[in-house]
């Protein structure tokens, strides 16, 4: 199979497209997977918040009107009922938010220990370091296209939606096309790099001067 390219952007190699991909990768999760660390940590609060609210609330008596020890600060009970349907909902969504988060700090891990095996893999030419990489993103564009067409069917996928796919698909393909050239380059030179050593050890057969040392102990030789 050829090369699909043969540089970067006309600009660089192979080799160097793939270490400033891997280079830009890894900032961008490293950041990426901060700012969850601290959504994360966020949103914990406003649960705990929202648990010691429900704590509280259920202490507060609700108002009876023949009590002999009513109060004025008392509240009525449609409040006191309005009030805890409230407080549950938004723990339920604070829940649900740290669950989300959780999810998308694990995807940002697995892709920010792809980028690192895409810089070891650029730098030092192993070219199986550079498939991780490239089976997370097309993940990522597998998943990213099946959540559009999934808004499309509920009937809210709006022109921004479908502009912010497009892009988002349309640069990762890009990024894949470059990092797949360069593998299929290093494949091509182990190819081969094997094929002249195979000729090599044919035409020294041939010539006889392949000799193989005599067996024995190394003071007989």
């Amino acid at each position: 199979m050829p090369i699909l390219l043969q540089t970067c952007c006309y600009a660089f190699t192979l080799r160097q497209g793939t270490i400033l991909v891997a280079v830009i990768e890894l900032l961008v999760s490293a950041i990426g997977l901060f700012l969850l660390l601290l959504g994360s940590a966020h949103a914990q609060e406003i649960a705990a918040m929202l648990e010691a609210d429900i704590a509280e609330n259920r202490g507060v008596r609700p108002y009876h009107p023949h009590s002999e020890d009513a109060s004025v600060d008392a509240l009525p009970p449609f409040y006191y009922s309005n009030n805890e349907i409230r407080l549950h909902k938004g723990q339920y969504l604070a829940l649900v938010m740290i669950m989300a988060l959780y999810i998308a700090i694990a995807i940002v891990t697995v892709h920010l220990i792809s980028c690192m095996l895409l810089l070891y893999g650029s730098i030092m030419h192993v070219r199986q370091c550079l498939m991780p990489w490239m089976s997370v993103v097309v993940l990522k564009v597998v998943v990213v296209l099946s959540s559009f067409f999934f808004f499309v069917l509920l009937g809210r996928g709006t022109a921004a939606i479908l502009l912010v796919t497009v892009l988002f698909v349309l640069l990762r393909l890009c990024l894949l096309l470059v990092v797949f050239s360069y593998y299929r380059q290093l494949f091509g030179d182990q190819v081969s790099s094997c094929s002249s050593l195979v000729q090599q050890d044919a035409n020294s057969i041939k010539a006889g001067y392949l000799q193989f040392p005599p067996t024995g102990k190394p003071s007989d030789v």
